[in-house]
């Protein structure tokens, strides 16, 4: 049995698919799925994540983070993509 969330989250992808705005709906995906990754505690040192054309940009609060992730750019691309189930991000730009 699906959650209602997941109900919703569905309905969402075939009205953007519809709407042609597949891209707005891959980036809304990306940008949560990066949420449950790197946790609360990065998600909240966390100012700012976009994703375009296979860019996923993050803007961090700490400078020390901002040192960690970009030494981890390739795993966390890696599991990210892992968690979405195919390759959206090629890239990660750590602000």
């Amino acid at each position: 049995m699906y959650s209602n969330e997941h109900t919703l989250q569905q309905l969402l992808k075939q009205a953007y698919h519809r709407l042609d705005m597949d891209d707005t709906a891959r980036e809304m995906e990306v940008v949560q799925v990066y949420g449950v990754v790197v946790g609360d505690f990065i998600k909240r040192l966390t100012q700012r994540v976009s994703f375009s054309q296979g860019v996923l940009t993050v803007q961090l609060a700490s400078a020390a983070l901002k040192q960690e992730l970009a030494y981890r750019r390739s795993s966390l691309a890696e599991t990210i993509n892992e968690a979405l189930g195919y390759v959206a991000v090629k890239k990660i730009v750590i602000m």
